[in-house]
């Protein structure tokens, strides 16, 4: 591959197919003969046709951004003003993966370091900073990934780096699993966010890694002490995605950080056991996890009442304590929560404390019961004490929002979503929003077997008004007959 030509576009590799119609159609301006201009003056009149060149080089890279990294650079065949342009894109990707699927298997070896002896004098040539950088390859290059790694974070200060290890399979003797880079080479200030797949992790790339937010750990082997040492070494993290494939498991796996909110837990091999103490954490994702036991210490979490530990299986269980952060931190949250893990869905039973007063918060909401593919097994809502302080970086909007959340074009509870067994803790029946919503599931169908309602000792002056609406929701019709509806 390389980075610069001055063929002209007549001459653009067949791969150019691949780009838009008008990036390649466009690269040159054509004369066209009309009837009435060969009548008229019996001249050609010339129609520029390439206007995607005279856009502005920002609207130009922001759309080579959204091509890979190999038909980026095939770009600057087309004139002089596409040369340079692939150069300042904020996004580079690198994959290998075609390389193994079209060539026969005799040829691989030496086309992956033709290939990757390419993106080294490609990344040499860009400019400026990355966004992001993500490096899918095979394993037959792994001298050159600590280079790069090195080259997109001291130079190109990349924000996020993707590592995907294209490989037939995961045993733990393969010795070309595991990723040998340099001391602390993830440690660079600009790095905030990295994701790692179907590698055997050593500690050694991690030293002193307190740049990095977020971490994302897929199909990963490791021993239990170097993970501990790993999360020690990343004390800033806000966001641990774990997939653990082989797990050496001769102690206790500690999770222990002071900044980490979100935590997602994929475990489909069995471990000793897994303790949790991290005073900020506001989602607990388990998707699956098997070991003889764990413990978590989560303030904002330890509300919940349910339990879900059932020998040595905890079921697919996410407990949220929704409040209104940044939309950039909730968006990336959804974002995980939603993927499909070895093509699993969202199943299994669901833990939130909300304030169905706040608007923002009734969103996120319906947001994450939409997450449920299918029937829920289980939902708890914890209703939050109204006058409780509202949290750093929380908003709380008031005004024409409230009160509409279960009406207008999108309401919620609809028609689709159902849930066996609800719990409802803190159930007031003086606030009209959450009989509201509770009417809502009973009529609705939403609940198909159990609806339970407690009320908290600090509202027992109102218990009796409690009482009575929830006999009132007895009395609504039901969207499911036999559905049994009991107060505590």
């Amino acid at each position: 591959m390389t980075t610069q030509s001055s063929s002209s576009s007549s001459s653009l590799p067949s791969s150019l197919s691949s780009t838009p119609p008008l990036l390649a159609s466009n690269a040159r301006c054509k004369v066209l003969r009309t009837g009435a201009s060969s009548k008229g003056k019996g001249k050609g009149i010339k129609y520029p046709v390439d206007r995607i060149s005279m856009l502005p080089d920002e609207m130009l890279q922001k759309i080579l951004s959204t091509l890979s990294t190999k038909d980026a650079v095939i770009t600057s065949t087309l004139s002089k003003r596409w040369v340079d342009q692939w150069k300042r894109i904020p996004h580079l990707c690198v994959d290998m993966r075609n390389i193994m699927r079209t060539n026969p298997t005799s040829y691989v070896h030496e086309l992956s370091f033709r290939f990757a002896e390419s993106m080294t004098k490609t990344l040499n040539n860009h400019r400026g900073h990355l966004e992001s950088c993500t490096i899918s390859h095979i394993q037959f290059i792994f001298l050159f990934i600590d280079r790069w790694i090195q080259t997109v974070t001291r130079e190109k200060q990349t924000k996020e780096i993707t590592l995907v290890n294209n490989i037939g399979c995961m045993t733990p003797f393969v010795r070309y699993n595991s990723l040998h880079l340099s001391p602390s080479a993830f440690c660079h200030p600009s790095l905030t966010s990295l994701s790692l797949t179907r590698y055997k992790l050593l500690e050694k790339a991690f030293k002193n890694c307190c740049n990095l937010k977020i971490l994302k750990l897929y199909d990963i082997m490791s021993d239990v002490s170097v993970l501990s040492n790993v999360f020690k070494a990343c004390s800033s993290l806000e966001v641990l995605v774990l997939q653990i494939t082989f797990l050496n498991q001769a102690s206790a796996l500690k999770i222990e950080n002071k900044k980490l909110e979100f935590l997602q837990v994929t475990w489909p091999c069995l471990m000793n056991r897994m303790e949790v103490n991290t005073p900020r954490l506001v989602i607990f994702d388990i998707k699956s996890i098997y070991c003889f036991g764990y413990s978590v210490e989560a303030p904002k979490l330890s509300m919940f009442k349910r339990d879900y530990w059932v020998g040595g299986m905890s079921y697919p269980h996410l407990s949220y304590h929704i409040s209104s952060l940044a939309q950039e931190k909730i968006r990336i949250w959804l974002e995980l929560m939603v993927s499909q893990i070895y093509h699993m869905k969202r199943t299994g039973s669901l833990s939130v404390s909300v304030d169905v007063r706040n608007p923002n918060e009734v969103e996120i909401l319906k947001e994450v019961l939409l997450l449920s593919d299918g029937e829920m097994m289980d939902l708890e809502i914890l209703f939050k004490n109204n006058n409780a302080p509202i949290e750093e970086g929380e908003s709380f909007i008031t005004g024409g929002a409230r009160n509409k959340w279960w009406d207008g074009e999108k309401p919620f509870p609809d028609d689709f979503f159902r849930v066996c067994t609800v719990w409802m803790y803190n159930f007031d029946g003086s606030n009209e929003e959450e009989f509201a919503l509770a009417s809502r599931f009973v009529t609705q169908g939403t609940v198909t077997e159990k609806f339970f309602f407690f009320v908290s000792l600090m509202l027992r002056q109102r218990e009796l008004m409690t009482e009575a609406k929830v006999a009132k929701l007895m009395e609504l019709p039901k969207g499911y007959e036999y559905l049994d509806i009991e107060c505590f």
